[in-house]
This record gives structure tokens, sequence and C-alpha cells, in this order.
């Protein structure tokens, strides 16, 4: 069984999440334009865009885990739900993803400080955590030495 905590999800939204923009801002231009090209974004705000439709989904996921504990997941086609991510904001500027980006991990604050002890002990749970926060703060990762 994967073990997460309270306190790991909360320091993954805190200091990896919350400070995620700034990094990001703090790298030259050059060093921005590479990252996101390794990253496959042409923009902040597109990579910004598909972190939030994959936050939204997981914390419709974890409360429908909540209210039904035979609640499944719904498969996805991963490209296809990324590329409407990304069309969904193609008019919003920066700015306005960046908002977005920063309401939803309240939302996440949230949902997460107000889970009863026992979600932590649920396998379902803790693997949404782990892929919508840790996992994926990982795999977008701004390391320091980008900086």
């Amino acid at each position: 069984m994967t073990e997460l905590t309270r306190a790991q999800v909360l320091g993954a939204l805190c200091e990896g999440w919350g400070t995620y923009v700034a990094r990001f801002r703090r790298l030259s231009p050059a060093a921005q334009a590479a990252f996101l090209v390794k990253q496959g974004y042409a923009r902040l705000a597109d990579l910004l865009a598909h972190v939030v439709a994959w936050w939204r989904e997981g914390q419709q996921a974890i409360q429908s885990m909540l209210d039904d504990p035979n609640f499944q997941s719904r498969n996805y086609d991963v490209d296809a739900f990324n590329a409407q991510a990304i069309t969904s904001c193609r008019d919003l500027g920066e700015l306005a993803v960046i908002e977005a980006f920063e309401s939803a991990r309240q939302s996440w604050l949230a949902l997460v400080a107000g889970l009863p002890e026992d979600a932590f002990q649920n396998q379902k749970i803790i693997e949404r955590l782990q892929i919508e926060l840790i996992g994926h703060l990982a795999e977008h990762e701004i390391r320091s030495e980008q900086v």
C-alpha cells in the first residue's frame, strides 16, 4: 500500500505548486522557452491549463470516492484530454490562467485540509492525490539549476 500523509500533500501544494509560477518566472527567457519545449507546451498558460483541468477531474473523483466507496474513475484518452484543456484556454491571457491555477490550488488546499483521517487510508484516494499533486509536480518540475 502506498503511503501518503496530509502533510506531504499540503507540502506539495504549498512549497511545490505554490511557488511554481514564481520559479518559472525566475528562469531566463531562453530557459523558459527551453523548459516549455521540453514539457511540450507553447506557453506557460497552456501548461497551467493542463494542470488545472486534471486538478478539477481529480477533485471531482476524490469527492466521488468519499461519497461512494464503489466509485471507479473513468478511463481517459490523455492526449485528447490535454488537447481539450489547452483549447479551452486558447483565448485567455497568461494572467487569467494563472488566476485559475491559483484558485484551483486553493481549492485543493481546502479539500485536503478537510479530508477525514480515514481518507489517507483509502488506497484509491491516496493514489489520486499522488497522481494529481505529487507525481504531476515531479513531471513538470522546475529544477533549481534551471533558475
